[in-house]
């Protein structure tokens, strides 16, 4: 073998392992791995809990309505809408809580989903299920997606007190 191609090997193998020093603490970790910018979600204010009831699965949301309520935990809300009214559904998985389905449309929608992870972490993951193409999901950031099975995005949020 000629020494340049040592070379290149050598150099190919010196930048797998650094690839992997860098990628791997992030597999390892609990924490998922970043799949982009992290959004922010935002508490749905208790207010506006009645008026939130019909987008929320009530099988399975009794516990974090009733818990939001009780100024113990808030419900957070996120917006979707369809661009140029492809049609299509969607549902969003929030840690256990998975929500009714919802058909897309033009107009935004406002949707309350309980917290992702537990809210002391402030850190959690929402994905959108479904077949749906121009699919916006809204939070800060957010962005239009194609969702074809699962989109997950990484989110965060500011811990308080949840009825001040």
């Amino acid at each position: 073998m000629s020494r340049s191609i040592l070379i290149g090997i050598a150099g190919g193998l010196v930048i797998a392992g650094i690839a992997a020093i860098v990628v791997l603490p992030g597999v390892v970790r609990d924490k998922p791995v970043a799949v982009g910018q992290e959004s922010t979600l935002e508490v749905l204010v208790p207010g506006d809990i009645s008026a939130a009831l019909p987008t929320l699965d009530p099988g399975t949301s009794k516990a974090a309505v009733d818990d939001a309520k009780n100024c113990k935990v808030p419900l957070a809300w996120v917006t979707l809408t369809q661009r140029n009214g492809h049609g299509g559904m969607v549902r969003v998985r929030s840690g256990q809580y998975l929500s009714p389905p919802i058909k897309l449309t033009v107009a935004p929608q406002r949707v309350a989903i309980p917290y992702p992870a537990p809210y002391p972490t402030g850190r959690g993951v929402l994905t959108l299920v479904g077949e749906a193409d121009q699919v916006g999901f809204y939070l800060t950031p957010g962005g239009i997606h194609d969702v074809n099975g699962t989109y997950p995005v990484n989110v965060h949020w500011q811990v308080r007190n949840p009825c001040p």
